[in-house]
């Protein structure tokens, strides 16, 4: 049986109006809201707003294909595009899906089970999906515009991966993405996503590009996130349960280093770039329990460097992750590896310890990518 049929503390109303409009649904001016950190001066450069955006048609998706997962440095070859691909691996099955069933059927991980015996505890009401790109600029494409377009999903000819692209010819933002989905046995899927940009004029004076990843969790054991942090500056390393006030008085959680993204007073899109000044994360791992004893756990490669950073968002029942790339460049790669678990829940203690092995194991895979003799090109 699907675990999922005791109420929660989250009204019907208030879901149905995440799924249906997102973190960003209501406008607003991004200095209306002193619950949080936010700076919104205008940056007096430049601003563009297209509506109208039309993709390229694909004359030859199988080369198209083949170029981009090259470009971005994939070198597996894939099958042919299908709407839908399913995997199974341990305990867990899944869906992935394309756009073609957009919005009512949304791309990425459509669905993630874990199966213990006749039992199946479904993970989302709506799937692990990218929701948003968007600069610090107010533009009609930073709303959605992933849900718009198309993406191609295909599965490794030889091997358990997934393949979910978005061509740059088919993105309102010029940039070229890549997903691969690989099943990690017995309760994980492991992530490896790159992008690069074939015009950053769309992202303006501000520079920086944000990638949003979004998810409605099918039932929560409680409305918070869980990440190791700190309450203040200075503050001692601990468990945090970080909660947003309540209705859309909602924002981002920051690293403990990390300075606020500045945007324009008028951005369409200013829930998603408001941030609280504290509670702040200390490491690049983030947790959400569910009802049926189960705890989803999202984990990075990373916490923040000179080029790119996490930022962890509470929209409940979503669990919100953003990517921000900052000074984004021409034809740079940009990515990161992340792992998701889906699994029942034991303790903190547990979680953080399966994060530090996934972390060993990909410290361990560099070294011995880095120890191999290279081709000369």
């Amino acid at each position: 049986m699907v675990c999922g049929n005791r109420a929660t503390s989250l009204t019907r109303l208030t879901l149905v109006a995440l799924l249906c409009c997102g973190a960003g649904c209501a406008d607003g001016n991004a200095n209306g809201n002193k619950s949080f950190d936010q700076t919104g001066a205008a940056a007096g450069g430049h601003r563009t707003e297209i509506s109208g955006f039309v993709p390229v048609p694909l004359r030859d998706t199988e080369n198209a294909l083949s170029g981009a997962l090259g470009e971005l440095g994939f070198t597996e070859t894939v099958d042919q595009v299908s709407a839908e691909v399913g995997f199974e691996s341990g305990r867990l099955k899944g869906r992935v899906r394309d756009n073609s069933g957009s919005p009512e059927v949304l791309s990425g991980i459509q669905s993630l089970v874990y199966m213990d015996g006749d039992q199946h505890f479904e993970a989302f009401r709506a799937g692990w999906n990218l929701e948003y790109v968007f600069s610090g600029h107010r533009d009609d494409q930073n709303r959605f515009a992933p849900r718009r377009h198309p993406y191609q999903v295909c599965r490794e000819s030889e091997g358990g991966s997934v393949f979910l692209v978005r061509l740059a010819s088919q993105s309102p933002w010029s940039v070229e993405h890549v997903t691969r989905l690989t099943p990690a046995g017995p309760h994980s899927i492991d992530i490896d996503f790159r992008c690069r940009f074939l015009d950053v004029s769309r992202f303006g004076a501000r520079k920086y590009a944000v990638f949003f990843w979004a998810n409605y969790m099918r039932e929560l054991h409680d409305a918070v996130i869980h990440f190791r942090g700190v309450d203040g500056v200075g503050g001692q390393e601990q468990w945090i349960r970080a909660e947003s006030f309540g209705g859309w008085d909602v924002g981002t959680f920051l690293q403990e280093s990390a300075s606020i993204l500045e945007f324009d007073d008028d951005h369409n899109l200013a829930f998603n770039l408001r941030s609280f000044p504290s509670p702040r994360f200390t490491c690049p791992l983030l947790l959400s329990r569910s009802a049926g004893n189960m705890v989803f756990i999202l984990m990075f490669d990373r916490l923040k460097t000179g080029d790119d950073e996490f930022r962890f968002s509470s929209f409940p029942p979503a669990v919100d992750v953003q990517y921000v790339i900052h000074d984004v460049r021409p034809e740079h790669r940009y990515g990161f590896r992340a792992r998701m678990s889906w699994r029942p829940w034991t303790s903190e203690e547990d979680c953080w310890q399966e994060y530090r092995s996934w972390q060993a194991g990909l410290v361990d895979a560099g070294a011995r990518e880095n120890s191999q003799p290279r081709n000369p090109r």
